[in-house]
């Protein structure tokens, strides 16, 4: 049964991720004529047609599609109009960087999300519940960039407030491309530690919205579990109450919350646009950013498909994941 389920995931994942490259295309060209972002306005006409030509832009718009689609799936992501890169290999430096912020900031939002969730749900209608709720609605409401500008004034002089490493240190993540994991791998833990300073102040930042939701989310689906006969029946066989919340009622909780850490992953890989922007974090959010600024079609399509494709891959990841928190699913 696992094995269709996961077969039956991934055929329902193909369309998804059709309707998205169709949509990456339709923005990305939706917004003029790619000549001229490339030559400029002033360029002469027959500099725009050979432009047209050598692009194929000059060709229907279907068959450029259908062109560029089988690039996709060849790995061939176009190359880029401006540093004439592949866009595949700028993306291949840029995506390590977000992960590894998307992921420092989703343990951050969960580990917190979740204990203040649970506290809050130990003790209902308390200053400490208050607390709780109001904090949640407060990281709900404020912006991420605002609340990245705040951090880095707060925090002047006492964190770093840009880049992953200082100028002055030389290290180039070749193994996974991700700093943190890189430099342990080699034996350098003062580069970690320099780089897990470098990634405290915009992780933070960005964890602030999904904290929030799961920590209301977590409250409530604890506060419901709670209340539930086996929960009544294993305090009446004397279990100790961090077993019963721990172990009994938090399992049972976690299902919803398992669904909004999956959701959360792709409203982060969307906020990182703001605060790689915010705190000059070389990822996919600034290529993206320098990419529309230029006008880079190609460069716009690849980051919004990869962006798109990994929150796809991340809400596959939780739909099998379900089966070992709640196995009825499976067999649903």
């Amino acid at each position: 049964m696992t094995g269709t389920l996961i077969a039956r995931r991934v055929l329902m994942a193909v369309p998804t991720l059709f309707g998205v490259t169709l949509l990456v295309f339709a923005m990305a060209h939706a917004g003029g004529d790619p000549a001229v972002a490339i030559a400029g306005e002033k360029a002469p006409r027959a500099t725009l047609e050979r432009i047209r030509e050598e692009y194929g832009f000059n060709r229907p718009v279907l068959v450029q599609y259908g062109s560029w689609l089988g690039g996709v799936a060849r790995g061939d992501l176009g190359r880029s109009y401006k540093t004439r890169v592949p866009v595949a290999e700028e993306l291949r430096q840029a995506v390590p960087a977000t992960v590894e912020l998307a992921t420092a900031a989703l343990l951050i939002a969960a580990i917190c999300g979740i204990g203040l969730g649970i506290l809050a749900s130990l003790r209902p209608g308390s200053l400490l519940d208050l607390a709780v709720m109001t904090v949640s609605l407060v990281g709900v409401s404020v912006p991420v960039f605002f609340l990245g500008m705040v951090l880095l004034v707060a925090f002047q002089g006492r964190l770093p407030g840009g880049g992953m490493l200082p100028l002055d240190v030389e290290f180039e993540p070749s193994r996974t491309g991700m700093v943190l994991i890189d430099a342990l791998l080699a034996g350098k833990p003062g580069i970690a530690a320099e780089h897990l300073r470098h990634l405290l102040l915009p992780a933070c930042a960005l964890a602030t919205i999904p904290m929030a939701v799961i920590a209301r989310l977590t409250r409530a689906s604890m506060l419901e579990t709670l209340t539930s006969d086996y929960i009544r029946t294993a305090r009446a066989k004397g279990l100790p109450s961090r077993t019963v919340v721990l172990k009994h009622a938090l399992r049972n909780a976690l299902v919803p919350i398992v669904t909004t850490l999956g959701l959360q992953y792709g409203t982060l890989l969307g906020g990182a646009v703001l605060t790689e922007s915010v705190f000059a974090w070389p990822g996919v959010g600034q290529y993206l950013v320098r990419a529309i600024s230029e006008q880079n079609f190609v460069g716009i399509q690849g980051a919004i498909l990869v962006i798109a494709a990994t929150f796809v891959a991340v809400n596959l990841a939780v739909d099998l994941l379900y089966t070992r928190i709640d196995p009825r699913i499976a067999h649903a």
